[in-house]
């Protein structure tokens, strides 16, 4: 009987801890000389892939510099997994009016 009310115990305990969900991917277009959503509210752990769906080179470039996708030729993709919480500013390189930004929490 002991080891059946224990066993409920312990089985009670580990459903009251918070699972931790797993990691989504979002996808982010550079289309029409605009990231598409130009932003996005991420967990961190998460991932983000840009998409060039344009007929130009893009670039996903952090504003602080931390990271850049080099050139995106049309139809490459390029991800990054978000590691810490805040804003994330980014920029396309080559045209200064396309920008983004990511809300990590």
């Amino acid at each position: 009987m002991r080891r059946a009310l224990y066993g409920l115990v312990a089985g009670l305990a580990y459903a009251s801890v918070p699972q931790t969900g797993e990691a989504e991917t979002h996808i982010i277009e550079m289309r029409g000389l605009e990231f598409i959503p130009a932003e996005i509210d991420v967990a961190v752990g998460d991932t983000v892939t840009w998409v060039n769906a344009d007929v130009m080179p893009h670039t996903a470039t952090a504003s602080d510099g931390s990271w850049d996708s080099g050139t995106m030729e049309a139809g490459d993709e390029w991800s990054l997994v978000i590691e810490t919480e805040g804003a994330l500013d980014y920029v396309c390189a080559f045209h200064p009016t396309m920008t983004g930004v990511i809300n990590a929490r």
